[in-house]
Protein backbone atom coordinates (compact mmCIF):
# COMPACT_ATOMS: atom_id res chain seq x y z
CA UNK A 1 0.00 0.00 0.00
CA UNK A 2 1.33 3.46 -0.94
CA UNK A 3 1.96 5.82 1.94
CA UNK A 4 2.76 9.46 2.64
CA UNK A 5 5.82 9.37 4.91
CA UNK A 6 7.39 11.85 7.34
CA UNK A 7 10.49 11.33 9.45
CA UNK A 8 12.29 13.34 12.16
CA UNK A 9 15.29 12.92 14.45
CA UNK A 10 14.74 14.61 17.81
CA UNK A 11 17.42 17.25 18.42
CA UNK A 12 18.60 18.41 21.85
CA UNK A 13 16.35 21.46 21.98
CA UNK A 14 13.27 19.22 21.81
CA UNK A 15 14.43 16.70 24.42
CA UNK A 16 11.77 16.51 27.11
CA UNK A 17 8.85 17.32 24.81
CA UNK A 18 5.92 14.93 24.77
CA UNK A 19 5.42 13.15 21.43
CA UNK A 20 2.27 15.16 20.72
CA UNK A 21 3.88 18.51 21.57
CA UNK A 22 6.89 17.64 19.44
CA UNK A 23 4.73 16.85 16.42
CA UNK A 24 2.79 20.10 16.92
CA UNK A 25 6.09 21.96 16.44
CA UNK A 26 7.35 19.84 13.55
CA UNK A 27 4.10 19.42 11.62
CA UNK A 28 2.37 22.76 12.05
CA UNK A 29 0.32 22.05 8.94
CA UNK A 30 -1.76 19.58 10.98
CA UNK A 31 -4.06 20.40 13.87
CA UNK A 32 -3.23 19.01 17.31
CA UNK A 33 -6.43 16.96 17.23
CA UNK A 34 -5.37 15.34 13.94
CA UNK A 35 -1.89 14.55 15.31
CA UNK A 36 -3.38 12.90 18.39
CA UNK A 37 -5.61 10.88 16.09
CA UNK A 38 -2.55 9.72 14.13
CA UNK A 39 -0.81 8.61 17.35
CA UNK A 40 -3.93 6.82 18.60
CA UNK A 41 -4.31 5.08 15.21
CA UNK A 42 -0.70 3.80 15.54
CA UNK A 43 0.52 5.69 12.48
CA UNK A 44 3.37 7.22 14.52
CA UNK A 45 6.45 5.24 15.59
CA UNK A 46 9.22 6.29 17.98
CA UNK A 47 12.35 4.20 17.47
CA UNK A 48 10.19 1.67 15.66
CA UNK A 49 7.57 1.33 18.40
CA UNK A 50 4.07 2.66 19.03
CA UNK A 51 3.97 4.91 22.09
CA UNK A 52 1.47 7.22 23.75
CA UNK A 53 0.89 10.89 22.94
CA UNK A 54 2.43 12.01 26.26
CA UNK A 55 5.60 9.91 26.02
CA UNK A 56 8.66 12.10 26.72
CA UNK A 57 11.21 12.16 23.91
CA UNK A 58 15.00 12.08 24.18
CA UNK A 59 17.61 13.60 21.87
CA UNK A 60 18.34 11.14 19.07
CA UNK A 61 14.91 9.49 19.07
CA UNK A 62 13.64 8.63 15.59
CA UNK A 63 10.03 9.61 14.90
CA UNK A 64 8.32 8.26 11.78
CA UNK A 65 4.79 8.84 10.49
CA UNK A 66 3.27 6.80 7.68
CA UNK A 67 -0.18 7.79 6.41
CA UNK A 68 -1.84 5.40 3.92
CA UNK A 69 -2.91 7.29 0.81
CA UNK A 70 -6.39 5.83 1.06
CA UNK A 71 -6.70 7.74 4.36
CA UNK A 72 -5.27 11.01 2.97
CA UNK A 73 -8.52 12.95 3.39
CA UNK A 74 -8.77 11.86 7.05
CA UNK A 75 -5.36 13.32 7.83
CA UNK A 76 -5.32 16.28 5.47
CA UNK A 77 -3.12 19.19 6.64
CA UNK A 78 -4.89 22.22 8.08
CA UNK A 79 -2.47 25.17 8.24
CA UNK A 80 -3.34 27.67 11.00
CA UNK A 81 -3.17 30.90 8.99
CA UNK A 82 -4.31 34.24 10.38
CA UNK A 83 -5.49 36.83 7.84
CA UNK A 84 -4.44 40.28 9.04
CA UNK A 85 -6.03 42.21 6.16
CA UNK A 86 -7.93 41.44 3.00
CA UNK A 87 -9.56 43.30 0.13
CA UNK A 88 -10.41 42.46 -3.48
CA UNK A 89 -6.78 42.85 -4.64
CA UNK A 90 -4.56 41.31 -1.96
CA UNK A 91 -4.34 39.95 1.54
CA UNK A 92 -1.76 39.97 4.32
CA UNK A 93 -1.09 36.71 6.18
CA UNK A 94 0.45 36.40 9.63
CA UNK A 95 2.70 33.44 8.82
CA UNK A 96 3.62 31.20 11.76
CA UNK A 97 7.23 30.07 12.21
CA UNK A 98 7.85 26.65 10.67
CA UNK A 99 5.75 27.20 7.55
CA UNK A 100 7.60 27.76 4.27
CA UNK A 101 6.18 30.42 1.94
CA UNK A 102 7.39 28.63 -1.19
CA UNK A 103 7.62 24.93 -1.88
CA UNK A 104 10.75 23.47 -0.35
CA UNK A 105 13.25 21.56 -2.44
CA UNK A 106 12.60 17.81 -2.58
CA UNK A 107 9.10 18.26 -1.13
CA UNK A 108 5.86 17.89 -3.05
CA UNK A 109 3.60 19.85 -0.69
CA UNK A 110 3.17 23.63 -0.61
CA UNK A 111 1.13 24.08 2.55
CA UNK A 112 1.21 27.88 2.48
CA UNK A 113 -0.33 27.99 -0.99
CA UNK A 114 -2.81 25.26 -0.08
CA UNK A 115 -3.89 27.22 3.00
CA UNK A 116 -4.53 30.34 0.92
CA UNK A 117 -6.57 28.31 -1.57
CA UNK A 118 -8.50 26.78 1.32
CA UNK A 119 -9.28 30.28 2.58
CA UNK A 120 -10.49 31.33 -0.87
CA UNK A 121 -12.73 28.28 -1.03
CA UNK A 122 -14.27 28.96 2.37
CA UNK A 123 -14.90 32.62 1.51
CA UNK A 124 -16.19 31.84 -2.01
CA UNK A 125 -13.27 33.46 -3.84
CA UNK A 126 -12.32 30.51 -6.05
CA UNK A 127 -11.35 32.83 -8.93
CA UNK A 128 -8.55 34.45 -6.86
CA UNK A 129 -4.91 33.40 -7.15
CA UNK A 130 -2.49 32.63 -4.24
CA UNK A 131 0.43 34.79 -5.39
CA UNK A 132 2.94 35.42 -2.60
CA UNK A 133 4.94 38.45 -3.79
CA UNK A 134 7.81 38.06 -1.30
CA UNK A 135 9.04 35.52 1.19
CA UNK A 136 10.40 35.32 4.70
CA UNK A 137 12.44 32.45 6.10
CA UNK A 138 10.59 29.31 7.11
CA UNK A 139 11.50 29.76 10.79
CA UNK A 140 10.64 33.49 10.76
CA UNK A 141 7.12 34.56 11.71
CA UNK A 142 5.14 37.55 10.55
CA UNK A 143 3.49 39.48 7.73
CA UNK A 144 3.49 38.13 4.17
CA UNK A 145 1.82 39.87 1.20
CA UNK A 146 -0.29 37.75 -1.16
CA UNK A 147 -1.72 39.15 -4.41
CA UNK A 148 -5.07 37.84 -5.65
CA UNK A 149 -4.52 38.54 -9.34
CA UNK A 150 -1.68 39.04 -11.83
CA UNK A 151 -2.21 42.79 -12.05
CA UNK A 152 -1.76 43.29 -8.30
CA UNK A 153 1.17 40.88 -8.29
CA UNK A 154 2.89 42.99 -10.93
CA UNK A 155 2.17 46.20 -8.99
CA UNK A 156 3.49 44.87 -5.67
CA UNK A 157 6.56 43.23 -7.24
CA UNK A 158 7.30 46.58 -8.90
CA UNK A 159 7.19 48.31 -5.52
CA UNK A 160 9.60 45.74 -4.08
CA UNK A 161 12.01 46.18 -6.99
CA UNK A 162 11.94 49.97 -6.51
CA UNK A 163 12.39 49.62 -2.72
CA UNK A 164 9.07 51.36 -2.13
CA UNK A 165 7.77 48.78 0.35
CA UNK A 166 8.96 49.36 3.91
CA UNK A 167 9.48 46.23 6.00
CA UNK A 168 10.07 46.35 9.73
CA UNK A 169 11.29 43.36 11.72
CA UNK A 170 11.77 42.68 15.41
CA UNK A 171 14.99 40.80 16.12
CA UNK A 172 16.10 39.44 19.48
CA UNK A 173 19.90 39.25 19.33
CA UNK A 174 22.81 38.14 21.46
CA UNK A 175 24.94 41.11 22.51
CA UNK A 176 24.29 44.84 22.84
CA UNK A 177 24.85 46.96 19.70
CA UNK A 178 24.92 50.76 19.42
CA UNK A 179 21.59 52.60 19.74
CA UNK A 180 21.32 52.92 15.96
CA UNK A 181 23.27 51.55 13.04
CA UNK A 182 23.39 51.04 9.29
CA UNK A 183 25.06 47.99 7.78
CA UNK A 184 26.12 48.15 4.12
CA UNK A 185 27.83 44.88 3.23
CA UNK A 186 27.47 42.85 0.04
CA UNK A 187 26.13 39.29 0.38
CA UNK A 188 26.72 36.19 -1.73
CA UNK A 189 25.89 32.48 -1.47
CA UNK A 190 28.76 30.62 0.20
CA UNK A 191 28.78 27.87 -2.45
CA UNK A 192 26.48 26.17 -4.94
CA UNK A 193 25.97 23.32 -2.48
CA UNK A 194 25.26 25.50 0.54
CA UNK A 195 22.22 27.51 1.61
CA UNK A 196 24.45 29.72 3.75
CA UNK A 197 25.12 33.31 2.73
CA UNK A 198 28.31 35.22 3.50
CA UNK A 199 29.59 38.79 3.37
CA UNK A 200 31.74 39.26 0.25
CA UNK A 201 32.76 42.07 -2.09
CA UNK A 202 31.72 39.78 -4.96
CA UNK A 203 28.13 39.69 -3.68
CA UNK A 204 25.05 41.81 -4.24
CA UNK A 205 24.42 45.12 -2.50
CA UNK A 206 22.61 44.75 0.82
CA UNK A 207 21.63 47.48 3.30
CA UNK A 208 20.16 46.95 6.77
CA UNK A 209 19.24 49.62 9.33
CA UNK A 210 18.59 48.86 12.98
CA UNK A 211 17.53 50.62 16.17
CA UNK A 212 18.02 49.36 19.72
CA UNK A 213 14.66 49.06 21.49
CA UNK A 214 15.39 47.21 24.70
CA UNK A 215 18.18 45.33 26.47
CA UNK A 216 18.10 42.35 28.85
CA UNK A 217 21.56 41.68 30.24
CA UNK A 218 23.50 40.36 27.25
CA UNK A 219 20.44 40.17 24.96
CA UNK A 220 18.90 43.01 22.94
CA UNK A 221 15.65 43.63 21.07
CA UNK A 222 16.11 45.52 17.80
CA UNK A 223 13.85 47.14 15.24
CA UNK A 224 15.35 46.22 11.88
CA UNK A 225 14.45 47.88 8.57
CA UNK A 226 16.18 46.33 5.55
CA UNK A 227 16.41 48.49 2.43
CA UNK A 228 17.17 45.49 0.22
CA UNK A 229 15.81 41.97 0.32
CA UNK A 230 18.69 39.53 -0.02
CA UNK A 231 18.42 35.94 1.21
CA UNK A 232 19.13 35.75 4.96
CA UNK A 233 20.13 39.43 4.83
CA UNK A 234 19.18 40.41 8.39
CA UNK A 235 20.70 37.25 9.87
CA UNK A 236 23.99 37.64 7.97
CA UNK A 237 24.35 41.37 8.59
CA UNK A 238 23.64 41.21 12.33
CA UNK A 239 25.97 38.25 12.78
CA UNK A 240 28.73 40.05 10.87
CA UNK A 241 28.63 42.85 13.46
CA UNK A 242 28.93 40.48 16.41
CA UNK A 243 25.27 40.30 17.49
CA UNK A 244 23.61 37.34 15.76
CA UNK A 245 20.01 36.37 16.39
CA UNK A 246 19.70 34.94 19.90
CA UNK A 247 18.59 31.68 18.28
CA UNK A 248 20.12 30.90 14.88
CA UNK A 249 22.05 27.66 14.44
CA UNK A 250 23.31 28.71 10.98
CA UNK A 251 24.73 32.17 11.72
CA UNK A 252 24.74 32.22 15.52
CA UNK A 253 25.58 29.75 18.25
CA UNK A 254 22.24 28.66 19.76
CA UNK A 255 19.41 26.51 18.50
CA UNK A 256 17.22 27.09 21.58
CA UNK A 257 16.96 29.08 24.80
CA UNK A 258 16.00 27.35 28.04
CA UNK A 259 14.89 28.88 31.33
CA UNK A 260 18.05 27.62 33.06
CA UNK A 261 20.10 29.81 30.69
CA UNK A 262 18.44 33.08 31.72
CA UNK A 263 17.40 32.38 35.33
CA UNK A 264 20.53 31.49 37.35
CA UNK A 265 18.55 30.17 40.33
CA UNK A 266 16.60 27.68 38.21
CA UNK A 267 18.03 24.16 38.38
CA UNK A 268 16.13 21.55 36.33
CA UNK A 269 16.00 18.04 37.75
CA UNK A 270 17.20 16.63 34.43
CA UNK A 271 18.88 18.99 31.96
CA UNK A 272 18.26 16.48 29.16
CA UNK A 273 14.50 16.77 29.70
CA UNK A 274 14.27 20.54 30.14
CA UNK A 275 12.00 22.03 27.50
CA UNK A 276 13.22 25.21 25.83
CA UNK A 277 11.26 28.45 26.03
CA UNK A 278 11.88 28.92 22.30
CA UNK A 279 13.61 26.84 19.64
CA UNK A 280 13.32 28.78 16.38
CA UNK A 281 14.71 31.97 14.82
CA UNK A 282 14.17 35.03 17.04
CA UNK A 283 13.02 37.11 14.09
CA UNK A 284 9.53 38.45 13.38
CA UNK A 285 8.26 40.40 10.34
CA UNK A 286 6.41 42.98 12.41
CA UNK A 287 5.16 45.64 9.99
CA UNK A 288 4.82 46.26 6.27
CA UNK A 289 3.94 49.61 4.66
CA UNK A 290 3.45 50.84 1.09
CA UNK A 291 1.29 52.98 -1.17
CA UNK A 292 -1.84 51.44 -2.70
CA UNK A 293 -2.61 51.81 -6.43
CA UNK A 294 -4.99 54.69 -5.55
CA UNK A 295 -2.03 56.41 -3.81
CA UNK A 296 -3.47 55.90 -0.33
CA UNK A 297 -0.95 54.84 2.34
CA UNK A 298 -1.24 51.31 3.73
CA UNK A 299 0.41 49.85 6.81
CA UNK A 300 -0.26 46.63 8.71
CA UNK A 301 1.29 45.15 11.83
CA UNK A 302 1.60 41.46 12.67
CA UNK A 303 1.32 40.87 16.42
CA UNK A 304 4.26 39.21 18.12
CA UNK A 305 3.60 35.45 18.36
CA UNK A 306 3.08 33.91 21.78
CA UNK A 307 6.34 31.93 21.82
CA UNK A 308 8.54 34.96 21.14
CA UNK A 309 6.45 37.14 23.45
CA UNK A 310 6.97 34.60 26.25
CA UNK A 311 10.74 34.65 25.80
CA UNK A 312 10.79 38.47 25.89
CA UNK A 313 8.69 38.44 29.07
CA UNK A 314 11.06 35.94 30.68
CA UNK A 315 14.06 38.09 29.75
CA UNK A 316 12.39 41.19 31.19
CA UNK A 317 11.73 39.30 34.40
CA UNK A 318 15.07 37.56 34.93
CA UNK A 319 17.58 39.83 33.18
CA UNK A 320 18.32 43.47 34.10
CA UNK A 321 16.46 45.79 31.75
CA UNK A 322 18.47 48.82 30.68
CA UNK A 323 16.02 50.43 28.28
CA UNK A 324 12.26 50.48 27.78
CA UNK A 325 11.87 52.13 24.38
CA UNK A 326 9.95 49.15 23.00
CA UNK A 327 7.53 49.08 25.94
CA UNK A 328 6.76 52.79 25.50
CA UNK A 329 6.34 52.38 21.76
CA UNK A 330 3.97 49.49 22.30
CA UNK A 331 1.81 51.66 24.57
CA UNK A 332 1.71 54.44 21.96
CA UNK A 333 0.74 51.95 19.22
CA UNK A 334 -2.29 50.95 21.23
Amino acid sequence: MEQRKYGFTVTQEYAGYSLCDYLVHQMIHFSQQTLKKMIHSKLVLVNGENVGAFTRLLAGDEVKIEIPLDQKETYEPCPPLEILFENAQFLVVNKPAGLAVVQERWKHDNFFKEAILQHYQKTKQEDCLPLAVHRIDKETSGAVLVAKNKQMESYLCGLFEEHKIQKEYLALVAGIPENKGRIELKIVQASDKSSKMIVSESGKEAITNYELLETFGDFSLLKVTPETGRTHQIRVHLASQGYPLAIDSLYGYRNAIKLSEIKPSYKPKDTNLERPILSRLTLHAHRISFQLPDEQPFSIEAPIPEDLELLIKMLRKYRPQQSSIFSEGKKRAR
